[in-house]
């Protein structure tokens, strides 16, 4: 009897283990300081219309995200061509069109199509932090591979880059895990 009871009891905690300790824990979260680093290097692979240009280029963070401060300390040094960067967080429709770059935070996701048809035609590119919303109108997705140890990669929507006026080298094509032409 005392052996049954020790055995019930040792499997409730295993049981306990495996389906409740993990739910409990903390979701992976995306590396904000390496993503920052992804969004500048998207500048070189990427090629926007000359007439935009002429000024400061300008990330957009739609909403609240720790990688706005990320991007502010990674970015001081760093130019797109002779272009200074400037970070902005954006709340609005209208402000987003006038990114270069916009990344739209987890948080602000379910947006993405009124955010896409706000944008529609001007040279944006939009970058999201959750995977699929490629097909939603986002250019590039960064994501953490569940299925390759939370690896951080990127999947990208061509046809949606060069829709907003932009191009796109094949070499960035190459590099992301997954590629919508």
């Amino acid at each position: 009897m005392r052996e049954k009871i020790i055995n019930k009891y040792i499997w409730n905690t295993l049981l306990y283990a495996v389906l409740v300790i993990p739910a409990l824990m903390p979701a992976q979260t995306l590396n904000y300081k390496l993503a920052s680093v992804f969004i500048y290097n998207f500048t070189k692979y990427v090629e926007w219309p000359p007439d935009k240009l002429s000024s400061d280029f300008v990330i957009g963070v739609y909403g609240e995200t720790p990688l706005t401060s990320e991007l502010n300390k990674f970015i001081t040094t760093k130019h797109v061509g002779d272009r200074t960067i400037i970070v902005k967080v954006v709340s609005s429709m209208e402000a987003a069109g006038e990114c270069n770059i916009l990344f739209i935070p987890l948080a602000q996701s379910g947006k993405i199509l009124e955010i896409s048809k706000a944008i529609k035609g001007k040279p944006t590119l939009t970058v999201t932090e959750k995977p699929g919303l490629i097909k939603k109108g986002a250019c590039i997705s960064i994501f953490l591979d569940e299925d390759d140890d939370y690896k951080t990669k990127f999947e990208l929507n061509k046809t949606t880059i060069t829709d907003n006026g932009l191009q796109v080298a094949l070499n960035l094509l190459q590099l992301a895990a997954r590629a919508v032409k």
